[in-house]
């Protein structure tokens, strides 16, 4: 029986917004024979990880970068909020 890597995702993006993207996705990679040389298995193993790990950043990226800007908005604060922000980051880069 032949081993596989398997990645599936389904997104709910908010209703609107309008993109070509396929909210699910799945990937298959096909795992090596572990009967074979260690080093070999491990090597092989490897890149099907790393393909896997490829594909699915490609594919998130290209989620977030259709709804960017469009999900998680958060209203602008106050001045004096946004002032207090920036000391405790000072107080912060000073303390390290």
């Amino acid at each position: 029986m032949a081993l596989t890597l398997s990645i599936t995702y389904k997104l709910n993006p908010p209703s609107d917004i309008s993109t070509t993207l396929a909210p699910t996705n799945a990937f298959q990679y096909p795992l090596p024979d572990a009967s074979s040389d260690q080093k070999a298995y491990y090597d092989e193993l490897r890149a099907a990880v790393l393909k896997a790990k490829s594909a699915l950043g490609e594919d998130l990226t290209a989620w977030r970068d259709a709804v960017g800007k469009e999900e998680n908005k958060e209203p602008k604060g106050s001045k004096k909020a946004d002032e207090e922000d920036q000391d405790e980051e000072d107080e912060d880069e000073e303390e390290a």
